[in-house]
């Protein structure tokens, strides 16, 4: 009798357990998860080839859908990126390939909004008589398949045009200007944008940037390339002073925190971005510890 009633207890309790799990688990290409705060090139030979370069990487909220960013010639020239395709089913990643929306045009740097069922990129143009060369782009989800791209234009003027498009939960989107390197945020309410405002001083002038989905700290890269990353938590509806990586990762062990494309996992348990080519991976625990420093 006691077997039985433990063995209930157990099940009840297991129960509960399963409740709280995350189903969701990504599957990263099958590859090996960097140990400790090491930072290793992601899925090698897969994502990241020796002959091509590789930008930006996202993965949809249910982890079975990633798109990234490929320059075809190896080089990083701003006006030839493809977004690259791959979709986990079958308990298996398809080969990465050229998303239907961009065999035809260039488009690149994509990110999901948090539903899953859109994609924001940047896209590349031939210079107007404005000097307009980039635009934000967008492609929507809809019965399994994605839509050919549009376009979207902020109430703004930015002498280069935009990019860096990304909203958050609370429906806040951010964007960037591509020549004053200034971002944005406005709101989005009943599908029209706001009026668009600069994030303060402390943060900008931005060259690359990622707000988390809850809209609680911005990671993001300021003044120019050869800055490392920094991070901003918010408090109190307000952007706390920015933090630069190496509060956390040491110079010594030989960790250069600079790069481009930031982007954190659904999961939140790893931060990516792009570097000399390649797509880099490392445990995020490094966000919690540096949030205990504001």
């Amino acid at each position: 009798m006691k077997t039985k009633f433990f063995t209930l207890i157990s099940l009840i309790i297991l129960f509960y357990q399963g409740i709280g799990q995350d189903h969701n688990t990504i599957n990263y290409f099958n590859a090996v998860p960097p140990p400790n705060d090491s930072i290793v090139i992601f899925a090698k030979g897969i994502v990241s080839l020796d002959d091509r370069w590789e930008e930006k990487i996202c993965f949809s909220p249910d982890g079975k859908e990633a798109f990234f960013g490929r320059h075809p010639d190896g080089n990083n020239n701003y006006f030839k990126p493809r977004t690259m395709y791959s979709k986990f089913e079958n308990s298996k990643w398809s080969t990465p390939d050229t998303a239907v929306f961009s065999r035809k045009v260039i488009a690149g740097y994509p990110i999901f909004n948090p539903d899953g069922n859109i994609l924001y990129m940047e896209q590349p143009i031939k210079p107007t008589k404005k000097g307009v060369t980039g635009q934000i782009v967008f492609s929507k989800k809809k019965n399994n398949e994605w839509s050919i791209l549009k376009v979207i234009s902020p109430n703004v003027t930015a002498k280069e045009g935009f990019g860096l498009a990304q909203i958050t939960k609370d429906s806040t989107f951010y964007f960037h200007d591509r020549f004053d390197r200034v971002a944005y945020s406005a709101k989005v309410i009943n599908g029209k944008i706001t009026a668009p405002k600069p994030l303060p001083y402390i943060l900008n002038p931005i060259v690359e940037f990622f707000v988390s989905p809850d809209n609680d700290y911005i990671i993001f890269m300021p003044l120019n390339w050869s800055n490392q990353f920094h991070i901003s938590f918010k408090v109190k509806h307000k952007w706390s002073m920015p933090i630069p990586f190496s509060a956390y990762f040491k110079k010594e062990k030989g960790w250069d925190m600079r790069g481009y494309g930031p982007y954190v996992s659904p999961d939140g348990n790893y931060f990516f971005f792009g570097k000399k080519g390649d797509i880099y991976w490392v445990k995020a625990d490094f966000i919690e510890a540096l949030r205990k420093k504001i």
